[in-house]
């Protein structure tokens, strides 16, 4: 017994380890270990070799599990009866989160040949396919093709390749070692050849080793999608198998728990039925517990919210923020707010720049099924990760990777959002630099900010500089100078001023003095005027202007002449006259100018 115990304990590092020691000299490839794929284009020949037998031009795969990720190596011999070019060459995927290593997998693998006759290793992302060690041109421009191959990847994710020829008397360093991490575990190792009409016989694969030890598993799922189908169903998605046996679903609304749930076969999805039908113009929050991954990891993104798209009508999208002079190495942005109560799809959304001849043809679109939900913020760039950086934004804010973009210019341009075609402008903003603040000197950096949604988008007293305080820009969440307009009952007062002390030194707090009023009818008519202490007109907000019933005006601190008004006590003259009814009114107020 302790003799059996001391020989276990000695091979246990070699099972710890040991993933796959495959020759083929059972006479199979169904047998230790399993593999699985487009099996009738493969089978083992007289020499024991995996031999390829596609009748017809294809693409081929076998795989088998495997888990060897850190401290690891892989061993292989391949033979391509033929030159290899872009549509005859070999594929070993070393790791695979997926079985079927011919699709949109995420792994790594190593292909033998191509247009430049070489052997190099690759990173998969789903389709993006990323050259990691560029192996030496032209050194498999033979006929045929017979090398030994091996890669190593130690904890730290710096990877090896290595090839040995015929003639070559031991492995040879291809390429320069890389350090990529950006793909993480396996679950497969895998062959696949590309063949052409006649070259259906001429892939080898034999001699597969593999060894090394699992990643240790401690990323969380990330719940990915969620989609609403009408009347009654929710399809929820998340980026890798999950453990729904005890989970939990729960939406608000008045729907509850769902009376049906349907799991994928690769248990990445899940379809609930609920037996009341979601409504429009309501916005439904979902919450999810007990998800797990096989590794017993929790999901920690466990509400979304959701609901019924409907179209978008003009005045549904506000042009909110534009980036429109960044400086160097940082992309441009804008944002968009959602005005509406309707959650609305994106995807047949045009934005850009009219043409200096005053034409717009929609090229650049928001990308493919974007829902955009009530009341909610979005910007858009090419370089997400760099505007979060740059301006430091929360992990909250909503900020999207834009398909393509047309350059904004620096000094002014027409901005505008419209569908499809081009022929419904939801909304258009002329935009000019001289919008900015004057205590911003150098612009560039800077984003103009819509005060407050509602406001006139062509209005210059409309937009302001974004804050010093938040970098100057507030990407994808509520701008630093947003002011609340919606107007509350002052008892016996028809002119008042918020605050009455303000700084206009654009740090995001009280930079924009609001004049708000309420007149007893249509019609009134205002001329409204800043002094400075000694009477002397530093700024007229309004000549004859026509005055709604209740509104205000804004004075950002700027004199007549653009310039930066000096702190000290001004004078508020605002009057207002009724042609019909003869009324007229005058009120004097102070306001304060501060400095901090």
């Amino acid at each position: 017994m302790k003799k059996s115990l001391i020989i276990l304990i000695i091979l246990l590092p070699f099972y710890a380890f040991s993933q796959i020691n495959e020759t083929f000299s059972d006479g199979n490839f169904t047998q230790n270990p399993v593999w699985t794929g487009t099996a009738e284009n493969f089978r083992v020949n007289t020499q024991f070799q995996l031999q390829s037998q596609a009748a017809t031009t294809s693409k081929s795969y076998l795989s088998t599990p495997s888990e060897a990720f850190e401290d690891a190596v892989w061993e292989f011999w391949v033979k391509i009866a033929y030159t290899t070019s872009s549509s005859n060459y070999a594929s070993v995927y070393l790791t695979s989160d997926r079985a079927d290593v011919s699709g949109d997998c995420y792994g790594y693998y190593v292909q033998v040949g191509n247009t430049n006759d070489e052997i190099s290793l690759y990173r998969q992302e789903g389709a993006t396919k990323t050259k990691i060690i560029d192996g030496t041109d032209k050194i498999i421009d033979i006929n045929p093709v017979e090398v030994r191959v091996k890669v190593t990847r130690d904890k730290s994710g710096k990877f090896t390749l290595y090839r040995k020829l015929p003639a070559d008397a031991d492995f040879i360093l291809e390429g320069e070692e890389a350090v990529d991490n950006k793909v993480q575990g396996s679950k497969y190792f895998g062959v696949l050849y590309s063949n052409s009409s006649t070259t259906g016989n001429a892939y080898y694969f034999d001699d597969i080793q593999v060894t090394g030890k699992k990643l240790l598993d401690i990323t969380p799922p990330v719940w990915t999608k969620l989609t609403l189908v009408e009347p009654n169903k929710l399809i929820l998605n998340f980026s890798e198998v999950v453990d729904f046996s005890a989970a939990q679903f729960q939406v608000d609304n008045s729907m509850g728990s769902p009376s049906n749930q349907l799991i994928s076969a690769d248990k990445t999805t899940v379809e609930l039925t609920f037996t009341s039908d979601f409504q429009r113009g309501k916005i439904y929050t979902v919450n999810v517990l007990n998800v797990k991954d096989l590794s017993g990891n929790m999901l920690e993104n466990t509400q979304k919210q959701i609901g019924i798209v409907e179209p978008v009508g003009y005045g549904d999208l506000v042009i909110n923020e534009i980036l429109f002079e960044p400086t160097v190495d940082v992309p441009e942005y804008f944002e968009i707010y959602n005005n509406s109560s309707k959650v609305l799809d994106l995807s047949k959304i045009a934005f850009g720049t009219r043409k200096t001849n005053g034409t717009f043809t929609p090229a650049n679109f928001f990308p493919t099924k974007t829902l955009f939900l009530p009341h909610q913020y979005l910007a858009l760039t090419t370089n997400a990760d760099t505007i979060r950086t740059v301006y430091q934004a929360p992990d909250t804010a909503n900020i999207l990777i834009s398909p393509k973009w047309s350059a904004l210019n620096n000094a002014g341009a027409s901005f505008l959002i419209t569908n499809a075609t081009g022929d419904s402008i939801f909304d258009e903003v002329k935009y000019d630099v001289k919008w900015h603040h004057p205590m911003v000197r150098i612009t560039a950096g800077v984003s103009l900010e819509r005060i407050n949604p509602s406001l006139p988008s062509q209005n210059p007293d409309s937009w302001h500089s974004a804050a010093s305080e938040v970098r100057y820009g507030t990407p994808g969440y509520r701008n630093s100078q947003y002011r609340e307009i919606s107007t509350t009952e002052i008892p016996e007062k028809w002119v008042w001023i918020e605050p009455e002390s303000f700084t206009p030194d654009n740090n995001g707090m009280d930079d924009i003095c609001l004049i708000r009023y309420k007149t007893e009818a249509g019609g009134f008519t205002a001329n409204v005027l800043i002094f400075n202490s000694v009477g002397v007109r530093v700024r007229q907000l309004a000549a004859n202007q026509l005055l709604s019933t209740d509104g205000y005006l804004t004075w950002d601190g700027r004199t007549d002449k653009g310039k930066n008004i000096n702190p000290g006590i001004y004078m508020l003259y605002f009057e207002v006259f009724n042609a019909e009814s003869g009324v007229r009114k005058v009120e004097k107020l102070p306001v304060v100018v501060s400095a901090r």
